[in-house]
């Protein structure tokens, strides 16, 4: 199979065009939103077209020194580390809403079948079929026409053009498989297209009840991706009974996560996403170091975007999961600091 084929269905399923299916935007959302998130689309596309490793966004950060690159390297593993186990519960539970022992046995399939294919195979071959399975399942057959609509209020506008815009954030993980920095890059740009093109039909018609296995799909494709990007990054970096202890852990936490479904996603998500965006934001600012002229544009937005989105994690959150949001928040902070502090010392 071709290795190009490979590389594009990987790129093509971190947009997951099967969870865009479902998404149902009204057409003034989903267009300023698409032009919104286009400067994090074109940010990664000119990364990649600079340098393409398997190490991913951790070889732009490093370039804006120690304390960015390390603080980046904590908050990127540990946002994706807790996503790729919290949505084993979350496809099982939330998408196909499924009870009793079914959900059970379907999160372990998902977590065993993750760990068997990053850990012993080259999980590219799986992505073909993922993203042909989301592309299938989403096309508009026997879906009504219906348009979705939209807040009266100028503020929650904004604030849903905003949040919808960061959707598009899981592309960057598209920088942590190897490609040819002139041929593959427009993979990038071929993706956000599908991307944008489900997304604008979905404005104007209400999706079927099959997209669930596209949604499904897209979500597994995501585990697969996040899990094949954090091996791709540490693999330089620790022995491989590590990265087997790593990849192994997610079977049983996921078994943990079948106590008690809904607090074990709450619970893990928040913290999840909050070190996402600190990770982005450092990503979004190391580039700075080598985009020139006009492109510099690019990482100023994103990384604002990625300020929002944090700011909006800590917002939107309440109990104890506030207390999650503002203290993965304040540990990022601390962490940078102290390294910057270390690091000045020496």
């Amino acid at each position: 199979m071709s290795k190009r084929l490979l590389l594009f269905t990987f790129i093509a399923s971190t947009i997951a065009p099967g969870i865009t299916a479902t998404l149902h935007f009204s057409i003034y959302i989903a267009s300023l939103s698409l032009l919104l998130a286009l400067p994090v689309v074109l940010l990664t596309y000119f990364s990649v077209k600079t340098e393409w490793e398997e190490q991913g966004l951790y070889v732009y950060a490093k370039k804006a020194g120690f304390a960015l690159s390390t603080t980046f390297l904590i908050t990127w593993l540990a946002s994706y580390y807790l996503y790729v186990i919290y949505t084993a519960i979350y496809i099982p539970y939330y998408v196909l809403n499924l009870d009793g022992i079914i959900p059970v046995f379907l999160s372990l399939v998902i977590a065993v079948s993750a760990f068997l294919l990053v850990t012993f195979t080259n999980p590219l071959y799986a992505f073909p079929v993922i993203f042909l399975v989301q592309i299938v399942f989403s096309l508009p057959i026997g879906w009504k026409i219906g348009l979705s609509s939209t807040p009266t209020n100028v503020t929650s506008l904004f604030i849903d053009i905003l949040s919808s815009s960061l959707v598009v954030v899981c592309i960057t993980l598209s920088t942590f498989v190897k490609g040819d920095r002139e041929k593959d890059s427009p993979f990038i740009l071929y993706s956000f297209l599908i991307f944008a093109i489900i997304l604008l039909y979905g404005s104007f018609l209400v999706p079927s009840p099959i997209t669930v296995v596209a949604s499904s799909f897209g979500n597994y494709g995501l585990i697969l991706a996040e899990l094949t990007a954090i091996n791709n990054l540490l693999r330089p970096m620790v022995k491989r009974r590590t990265l087997l202890a790593l990849n192994s852990a997610i079977i049983p936490l996921t078994l943990i996560g079948n106590i008690n479904y809904s607090v074990f996603y709450n619970s893990l998500i928040v913290p999840s996403v909050a070190f996402l965006y600190i990770s982005l934001f450092i990503f979004a600012i190391s580039t700075l170091v080598f985009l020139r002229g006009v492109k510099r544009a690019l990482p100023i937005i994103s990384a604002l975007l990625f300020a929002y989105g944090e700011y909006n994690v800590i917002r939107g959150s309440t109990g104890y999961l506030f207390y999650e949001a503002l203290l993965s928040f304040l540990t990022s902070i601390t962490i940078l600091v102290v390294l910057y502090r270390k690091n000045r010392i020496k």
